[in-house]
């Protein structure tokens, strides 16, 4: 991502002039505001493992307005600048969000509503593959049962290629839950709850994994550990085989919602989307530092395990 000294300075410089849910709020940043942090309604980004490309999703409409439409779009970095974002090939016509580009960068999920001859119209889980020139071709949606006749959220891909998303779909054990589709021979899987440890009789909804599919953080809305009714983010561990009890990263959550957790593939910065207030119109994306963040709470998964 950006380079370490630059970003840290940032940091530092900035972050504490962000009023987050916490005690002592320091670290945290919007990112590249003016250009893809701008008045308008930004979140769900994904980098490009080499931090040459960006891809987010964008809305004119206001936060927590209901059904908003959305588009994605991508930047480019060069020389250590990021470009003025576009609307990506592929997108611009639907309601489209919800992008995850996978480690090799040749594939490139994301959410969207546009009709398919072969499923009902809802948010559903797509992709698209780069041709041989670099070029997006045309998206293609999955098949059933990975989604359904309900809405899908942020598909993620672990460094097997297994792919992690968020359902509404009947039952789970709450409003939304937290799903897996395990690669097998090539062919993704009928999706698998991922059980009542991380999922609650409320919502879980976007999430993030990391490469080696052992570290998750999600969004959560209505638990009474929340911040805020609207979505806080939690992170749990696999240890054992099985996932920690799922721990509220207070640091990062408002008043607001906080959603769309992005880890960068050397797990060194956590980028997030957050309104930053109960009543914000507006989503922006932010960035800290993860790794202090990470050992705290996988001590504290430790502590409670013993």
């Amino acid at each position: 991502m950006e380079s370490p000294s630059k970003l840290s300075t940032a940091l530092l410089v900035l972050g504490a002039s962000l009023c987050i849910g916490c005690t002592n709020p320091k670290g945290i940043v919007k990112f590249e505001p003016g250009n893809i942090s701008t008045k308008a309604v930004e979140y769900s980004c994904t980098f490009s493992s080499d931090d040459t490309e960006i891809y987010f999703a964008r809305s004119e409409q206001a936060w927590g307005s209901g059904d908003i439409k959305s588009t994605i779009y991508h930047a480019k970095k060069k020389n250590g600048k990021w470009s003025t974002p576009k609307v990506a090939s592929f997108s611009g016509t639907h309601d489209d969000s919800d992008p995850h580009l996978t480690i090799d960068g040749n594939t490139l999920y994301f959410i969207s509503n546009r009709p398919s001859a072969n499923a009902t119209r809802s948010a559903d889980i797509w992709s698209v593959a780069r041709n041989e020139k670099g070029a997006w071709g045309t998206p293609m949606i999955l098949p059933y049962p990975i989604n359904s006749e309900k809405t899908e959220y942020s598909p993620r891909t672990d460094g097997e290629g297994n792919l992690f998303f968020a359902s509404d779909r009947p039952g789970g054990y709450g409003q939304g839950d937290l799903y897996v589709s395990k690669l097998k021979d090539g062919e993704l899987q009928p999706p698998m709850n991922m059980g009542n440890t991380l999922n609650s009789s409320f919502g879980e909804w976007n999430l993030e994994v990391n490469d080696k599919g052992n570290l998750i953080i999600f969004e959560a809305s209505q638990r009474e550990t929340n911040v805020s009714p609207y979505g806080d983010l939690y992170i749990s561990f696999k240890q054992d085989n099985a996932w920690t009890q799922p721990q509220n990263m207070v640091e990062l959550n408002t008043s607001g919602s906080d959603l769309y957790p992005y880890l960068t593939k050397d797990g060194k910065y956590l980028y997030y989307t957050s309104s930053d207030s109960l009543k914000g119109k507006s989503t922006h994306i932010y960035v800290t530092e993860f790794r202090k963040l990470r050992w705290k709470y996988e001590q504290q998964s430790n502590n409670l395990k013993d």
